[in-house]
């Protein structure tokens, strides 16, 4: 056998062991994205009160998750990620998600009034539904001038005490 066969089969077979293992990459990585979803699962506790103290959930450091947005039902639409929601943080600070893009940024709190900073949001682009929801749950954050806590509900008003957006507690 002269040299240049030997090279071409030892290059034949470096060749299909390539595609072989871009296959399998390939498999793994398609396993990968189809399973990992970006989903946040909201799960209601076990026990009485639904896991929360006999007081109900506390207004910090739970998770709020969007029912009612200027007076519309919150919806979850073909292709969103995950719900619209807040989470008030301690120090003034909260984050969540619009049901497509996250966000983050200030708020105040004395005595049953709240407003929030303008948010910082992440800049992707969904399905006009989902971004359009993303608009109403904006304006009912950029509106609220106030809010009411009953059970697992937490209600935001605006300067006029209409509701701008009712939300409950997810964990």
């Amino acid at each position: 056998m002269r040299p240049q066969d030997k090279t071409g089969i030892i290059m034949k077979r470096f060749i299909a062991i390539g595609i072989l293992q871009a296959r399998i990459y390939g498999v793994l990585l398609f396993c990968l994205f189809t399973f990992a979803g970006c989903t946040v699962q909201y799960t209601k506790p076990d026990g009485p009160g639904g896991g929360y103290p006999s007081s109900g959930p506390q207004l910090l450091d739970t998770s709020w998750r969007a029912v009612e947005i200027q007076g519309r039902k919150a919806s979850f639409f073909p292709g969103q990620k995950m719900d619209a929601y807040i989470v008030l943080n301690r120090g003034g600070r909260f984050s969540g998600s619009t049901g497509c893009n996250n966000l983050n940024g200030s708020y105040t709190r004395y005595a049953g009034r709240i407003s929030f900073g303008s948010p910082g949001t992440t800049r992707m682009a969904c399905s006009p539904r989902i971004m359009q929801q993303e608009r109403h749950f904006l304006e009912a954050l950029r509106q609220t001038a106030s809010y009411e806590m009953s059970a697992r509900r937490l209600s935001l008003f605006d300067g006029r005490g209409r509701t701008v957006m009712v939300l409950i507690a997810a964990r």
